[in-house]
């Protein structure tokens, strides 16, 4: 249900940002380039935000392979 909320806030700040931008004049090939560039930019935003989060998920990752928990270190202890 929370993110049917953020798609529908994200659609009326378009079309809201549409109208504030055009002072409240409606026309259909201006909205359609307006809503063409709109999307291109929140997809490039959304795409530049997942790949952030992807970089920090792999140096989380990355950062936590040389650890060993207390078994495996006392399995390796005894081993020498």
């Amino acid at each position: 249900m929370k993110l049917l909320y953020i798609f529908l806030t994200l659609v009326a700040a378009v079309v809201g940002g549409y109208l504030i931008i055009n002072d409240f004049n409606f026309d259909n090939i201006s909205f359609s380039n307006y809503l063409i560039n709109a999307l291109f930019i929140i997809l490039l935003s959304c795409l530049a935000i997942a790949g952030i989060f992807y970089l920090i998920a792999v140096k989380r990752r990355k950062n936590d392979r040389d650890i060993m928990t207390i078994r495996q270190y006392y399995q390796y202890k005894s081993a020498r």
